[in-house]
């Protein structure tokens, strides 16, 4: 589930599966796995390449 306060460029690539908390920012030129849980308040930003079934937990900052 996507939630509907997170902000995601729309170049960005979500595998399936992926949920993605609130007031989460993910940038362009990202790539997530499928299966990926990012918690809410996180950043992540391009370039990044993620696998499958990754957790990245609240307030955290990537890339």
């Amino acid at each position: 589930m996507i939630d509907a306060r997170a902000i995601i460029d729309p170049s960005a690539q979500l595998g399936d599966g992926v949920e993605v908390g609130p007031w989460t920012l993910i940038g362009p030129d990202v790539v997530i796995g499928d299966g990926c849980v990012i918690g809410p308040h996180a950043v992540i930003k391009g370039p990044t390449r993620m696998g499958a079934g990754n957790r990245i937990f609240q307030f955290a900052t990537i890339g």
